[in-house]
């Protein structure tokens, strides 16, 4: 196995959809690795049941590998603690909605696979973030995602954004068959909600605070419009290529 996977979530989405996606992925993969990312409550204690749960199915996978955050994160940290957390530099980083057909499991990863095989680097599929493929070399160099943005949202145009601006191209796209995006609405009470499940505070960040609208030059990408960048990016767990060049001297 050249790659592991990372799978973000929280309590009210693990019986309806994390179970039977990590069920699905073990059947056909019961070797790779899968780290999960569990998201804490924005205006509770964390679910003290939901933790036994999750740890008592935890237990039955073979290499799975849970990071449980007490309190709410951003999903900008839960995608960078995950990737970086992963034992291979490519990682397929998967939203807990999605669900991968029971009669089409093998053919979805024979096709993943060779997609991974014949296009380097990162890439989304079919032209979404709920699942794609990072590098981490390629994190590294474009900076993590911006931690920032403390909810949810925009997390994935900043990254976008700054891909075109580092390598001067765009992150491709590859399109795969038999993975179905169910975009649920269910999320999080305690966060103020912009559009969908997408926290209002990270619209406004990006909106007014990190970029601005322009009618010449600058980029647009994944944004609505064409902006520029008017706040600087902070380097973001600096000594993770210091791991990387020396690590096998330990």
């Amino acid at each position: 196995m050249t790659y592991s996977i990372v799978i973000t979530t929280f309590d009210k989405r693990f019986n309806e959809f994390l179970i039977p996606l990590i069920q699905s992925i073990k059947r056909e993969r019961p070797e790779v690795e899968i780290i999960i990312t569990a998201n804490g409550s924005a205006r509770a204690n964390f679910n003290d049941g939901y933790r036994s749960a999750l740890l008592a199915f935890l237990a039955t996978q073979y290499n799975c590998f849970p990071i449980v955050f007490p309190n709410f994160q951003s999903l900008a940290k839960m995608w960078n603690r995950g990737i970086l957390t992963a034992s291979y530099d490519r990682v397929l980083v998967l939203n807990d909605d999605l669900r991968i057909p029971s009669e089409n499991e093998g053919d979805f990863f024979a096709a993943f696979e060779q997609a991974l095989h014949r296009q380097p680097g990162t890439f989304k599929i079919n032209g979404s973030f709920s699942h794609y493929v990072i590098e981490k070399r390629e994190l590294i160099d474009v900076g993590f995602f911006d931690e920032r943005l403390l909810g949810l949202g925009e997390e994935d145009g900043d990254f976008f954004w700054r891909y075109h601006e580092k390598f001067g191209k765009e992150i491709p796209s590859i399109t795969l068959p038999n993975i179905d995006n169910i975009n649920s609405d269910i999320a999080d009470d305690g966060y103020t909600k912009g559009i969908r499940t997408a926290a209002k505070f990270n619209r406004d960040y990006i909106k007014n605070v990190k970029y601005k609208e322009v009618l010449l030059g600058g980029y647009r990408g994944m944004f609505d419009k064409r902006v520029k960048k008017q706040v600087a990016d902070e380097l973001q767990y600096p000594y993770e290529l210091f791991y990387r060049e020396n690590k096998e001297r330990v």
